[in-house]
């Protein structure tokens, strides 16, 4: 029966997303240990597990709808897993799907959490990047203390790195 199918994809996608948190954090240690070369083989192993979950929603929309015919009802457009579990008369059917779409959004919950903090990480990263940038590139004649013989707005002004060039 289809139940099972949606099930069984819906148990996949928590498993790819599962592996997605495992990537996200191995993501975030390369990031503080400022290995490029790892971030490029993570991002690859990631680009493969999308492409993996993009073809598990197609088969889970096809799932869906061959529930909705199972129960003799059309299927909505905008119809959602909440609306799938409401259709089901049997209570262990309802339980078996509330069980993996729970699991599901948790894992979705997680892996956005982790994703959030490697950002966070990454633009510290690139402030810090800059500042290195703007401190290498001040003039060499220009003093950094204090002179009261000088103006105070006299001299050449720090040049910045724009990040977003």
């Amino acid at each position: 029966m289809s139940i099972e199918n949606v099930i069984n994809t819906l148990s996949n996608l928590s498993d790819i997303h599962e592996e997605l948190l495992l990537l996200a954090r191995e993501k975030q240690r390369s990031v503080i240990d400022n290995r490029v070369d790892q971030l490029m083989t993570f991002t690859a192993k990631e680009s493969k597990a999308i492409s993996s979950m993009e073809q598990l929603n197609r088969d889970i929309t096809q799932y869906s709808i061959q529930c909705w015919k199972d129960l003799g009802l059309n299927a909505k457009p905008a119809s959602t897993l909440a609306d799938l579990i409401q259709a089901f008369p049997r209570a262990d059917q309802k339980s078996a799907l509330m069980l993996a779409g729970d699991r599901l959004k948790e894992q979705v919950r997680l892996l956005k959490e982790q994703n959030d903090r490697n950002q966070q990480l990454v633009r510290q990263s690139l402030e810090f990047i800059d500042f290195q940038i703007d401190l290498l590139s001040a003039p060499y004649d220009e003093d950094m203390t204090y002179s009261p013989k000088r103006p105070v707005n006299a001299g050449t002004p720090r040049r910045t790195f724009d990040t977003r060039a």
